[in-house]
């Protein structure tokens, strides 16, 4: 069996995400006498060593990308955690400095060009850097903290917490269960201070409990399409997209969340 490890010893959080989401993968997966596959079984899907296999599932080692890719296969991985798999697999060391980052001007030009909404933010956590105001016009809860505020406008805080996100968003409930979902895979194994503040403000929701124990239905997430309304008219329903852009090919730390209209025939016919 081949060695199967990036010898790279950066991106350690990128790393934790990875060996937290390969776990998922192997304990939802069953053999065909209604059990979960071991690390063993696992190990030898993916043509490494149990010991090697071992530390994937716990961060300490990041496996290559053709036996990654070569384990999903195996285990019939969902399209999104084959894609959210694979780009940790190539992300780098993540560069963590004083909040809020510097955000140029020519950055800045760049978001507002975009003609629909657009939120600059950081991950794992899902601060948000700068809103466009197309993203203002329409999620006018999704908007910046002030400057010198004591902790960042957070994306699922503010899904959670803010009344207007349940309005606007016709289907709250599964949009907010993945992002939750999301998080607990984000933030399983990371000691982090900010992560848990998140938690400890997104539990004071009624809701949250059931989506941090649950896991949310896989066809969450087969596609982006989301139903919006308006505040000033609930009445009328549109369709947009969740798209994502890395600014910087070097770092999954910093992303561009783009919602654009959805184009084509009705999502939900």
């Amino acid at each position: 069996m081949s060695a199967g490890t990036s010898e790279s010893g950066t991106g350690i959080l990128q790393d934790l995400r990875l060996g937290t989401m390969i776990r998922e993968l192997r304990r939802s997966k069953e053999t065909e006498k209604g059990v979960r596959l071991t690390q063993a079984q696992a190990a030898e899907l993916a043509g490494v060593s149990v010991s090697t296999y071992s530390k994937w599932e716990e961060g300490v080692r990041r496996p290559i990308r053709q036996n990654l890719d070569t384990l999903c296969k195996a285990m019939g991985a969902e399209e999104w955690r084959y894609q959210e798999m694979m780009s940790l697999v190539s992300g780098s060391s993540v560069q963590v400095g004083a909040w809020p980052p510097k955000i140029t001007p020519e950055e800045i030009m760049v978001i507002e060009s975009f003609p629909f909404p657009a939120i600059y933010r950081k991950l794992p956590e899902c601060e948000i850097i700068y809103s466009n105001q197309a993203c203002l016009d329409t999620y006018p809860m999704f908007r910046p903290a002030p400057s010198g505020s004591s902790t960042p406008a957070n994306m699922i805080e503010i899904m959670l917490t803010d009344w207007r996100s349940r309005v606007i968003f016709v289907d709250w409930q599964d949009i907010a269960h993945r992002m939750v979902y999301v998080l607990k895979l984000w933030s399983h194994g990371v000691i982090s201070e900010r992560l848990t503040q998140i938690v400890e403000t997104c539990s004071q929701v009624p809701e949250f409990d059931h989506m941090w124990h649950t896991d949310p239905l896989s066809s969450l997430f087969d596609n982006n399409s989301i139903g919006i309304r308006s505040l000033g008219d609930d009445s009328t329903v549109t369709y947009k997209v969740f798209r994502s852009w890395f600014p910087n090919h070097q770092s999954d730390e910093y992303e561009i969340l783009i919602i654009p209209d959805y184009v084509g025939a009705d999502p939900q016919a």
